[in-house]
């Protein structure tokens, strides 16, 4: 009886484990054919681009850049890639990267937004962001009305590189502030630079200089568009916010 019981379970398990076998290598045949069709179908060719999130840059540029990719399999493409040839242009802050399948390339872009000029020693004009980094060389600065960081003092620039000047971070400071606080009166704002030391603006239309000084940019600028928006600018030179006594804040106009 006992022998009986185990030639049924032998013939049993010889099925199971042949199952147990077929099961594995059949699901291995798939995968390996799944993978070879995937990465080998021209169906996956990577043929069109599709552009987003520009605002200053043509998106022209980022097809032309793309096309470098085209005939390359979409599911074998690697982020990475794209992105690192996208990110060669110092405009360009960061991308994203997304497949349409079956043949098109999309991205994300997000910009990097200029936020002023900066003016060299040797009259050059550069674009730059909120970060400090060098966008794009200019030669007319009337295609943006944008404020502009005169006579900063260094060579050599690089663009993609973040300005590291002391001088122009001190300026970028003071337009931080105003950005953060004081946008109407920023719009007024033709120049920002150092002179002796001090912190000095320029209004846009009549080129009053509103004198700022070196340190305190926070009440400094405070009283500076409080005498703005209440005294005007019609009848002065110059507006001065450096001083002040032990009781009253002193504005000197000039």
């Amino acid at each position: 009886m006992r022998e009986n019981r185990m030639r049924i379970k032998e013939p049993v398990f010889k099925k199971a484990l042949i199952m147990l076998v077929l099961c594995v290598s059949i699901t291995g045949a798939c995968a390996f054919l799944l993978k070879f069709g995937v990465t080998k179908w021209n169906y996956l060719q990577m043929k069109e681009s599709e552009v987003a999130g520009t605002i200053h840059i043509n998106p022209d540029i980022i097809h032309i850049s793309l096309s470098e990719f085209k005939g390359e399999n979409l599911y074998l493409l690697e982020d990475i890639a794209v992105r690192e040839r996208l990110l060669q242009d110092p405009r360009v802050k960061d991308v994203r990267v997304l497949r349409i399948f079956p043949s098109t390339l999309k991205v994300i872009v997000e910009e990097r937004l200029p936020i002023a000029f900066l003016q060299t020693a040797q009259n050059e004009h550069f674009l730059i962001d909120d970060q400090g980094v060098l966008l794009e060389k200019i030669a007319n600065t009337n295609e943006l009305d944008l404020p502009v960081f005169c006579e900063i003092g260094i060579n050599n620039l690089t663009l993609g590189q973040e300005v590291s000047d002391t001088n122009f971070q001190i300026l970028l400071d003071v337009y931080r502030i105003l950005k953060m606080k004081y946008t109407d009166f920023l719009a007024c704002v033709k120049e920002l630079y150092i002179e002796d030391g001090d912190v000095i603006i320029s209004e846009r239309v009549r080129d009053v200089r509103f004198i700022i000084g070196d340190r305190d940019f926070d009440d400094r600028l405070e009283k500076l568009v409080f005498a703005y928006r209440n005294f005007g600018v019609a009848s002065y030179s110059e507006i001065d916010v450096r001083f002040s006594d032990p009781i009253h804040e002193l504005v000197i106009l000039r």
